[in-house]
């Protein structure tokens, strides 16, 4: 590790802003607590650590744009590598994530880079589905382009969304403790002049350390140095967090949802039940009492 990094515990937040009168919008975060929350509940690999990051990074990116808390976004990242299918969730800027094997790890690439696009697969399926309320949830899907992620978000956006964007993705990690993260999501709207495009090209730059760039410096001033002169406008600046909504009674739900016979049989087997949850590792504990209950509730 450098020595001369700097390991703040600046927020984790998300600022939405505007360029050149909303010819384009921007929304940067920060997204390290969440990152190492993310740790402690997982134990990952540095490598799956990096993954996890920059997979719950792009998904709060998604909740925010939502605009409404009630809301919910999935993110699933199904790779042909050997961490298996990543899942994300959130509900605004409220974000859990899991992994099929998030223990597993690859060496670093020849540039001294972690391995997360071997990690995650160079094929696969990235999808996002969103869940408004409404009677059918919106599935949008891409193939992956690299597994590195950030360059996937991008094509989704790009090809499933007809919204070209430029995604930034960062989360640096030394022995599996997360220093930084953060990202960076820039998306042309309708009309966006020529002009405006070639200095979001010449200011892309800037982005491909998005991790360190967010480490130390808030993120108002970073916005106000890369985006200088293109008037750029701060919407809202809001908290994003690492929160899992699960519950007993979702649990419960799930016992339920197993139908009567199945039910029955874990009963007269086991006689107990426990449920972990994959976003928090909870485990709930259901006694014979217990299921006997949820049983009486499924026949009715």
């Amino acid at each position: 590790m450098n020595e001369n990094f700097n390991v703040l515990n600046l927020p984790d937040e998300m600022l939405h802003m505007t360029l050149m009168d909303g010819q384009a919008k921007v929304l940067l975060c920060r997204t390290t607590a969440m990152a190492r929350k993310a740790a402690e509940i997982h134990a990952p690999s540095s490598t799956a650590l990096a993954a996890l990051s920059r997979t719950m990074t792009a998904t709060a990116m998604l909740g925010v744009m939502m605009k409404d808390d009630e809301a919910s976004v999935t993110v699933t990242v199904a790779g042909d590598g050997p961490i298996g299918k990543i899942t994300a969730v959130a509900h605004g800027g409220r974000v859990k994530v899991s992994a099929h094997h998030p223990e597993v790890d690859l060496p670093l690439k020849k540039d001294g880079h972690l391995d997360v696009g071997g990690l995650v697969g160079h094929h696969g399926r990235l999808t996002v589905i969103k869940d408004l309320g409404l009677k059918e949830p919106y599935i949008g899907q891409s193939p992956l382009v690299s597994g590195e992620l950030g360059e996937d978000f991008a094509q989704y956006f790009t090809v499933s969304e007809q919204q070209p964007s430029l995604v930034a993705l960062g989360c640096l990690v030394h022995d599996r403790y997360c220093l930084s993260a953060g990202g960076v999501l820039v998306q042309a709207m309708p009309g966006c002049s020529e002009e405006l495009l070639q200095q979001l090209e010449l200011r892309s730059v800037f982005f491909t350390a998005i991790s360190r760039e967010v480490a130390d410096v808030p993120l108002e001033d970073l916005a106000k140095a890369w985006f200088d002169g293109l008037d750029m406008k701060i919407l809202s600046q809001e908290p994003v967090s690492y929160q899992c909504d699960c519950s007993r009674e979702k649990m419960e739900k799930a016992l339920i949802a197993m139908g009567r016979d199945e039910l029955k049989q874990l009963i007269d087997e086991d006689g107990k039940a426990e449920l972990t949850c994959h976003f928090c590792r909870t485990a709930h504990q259901f006694s014979r009492d217990d299921l006997l209950a949820l049983l009486e509730r499924a026949s009715r």
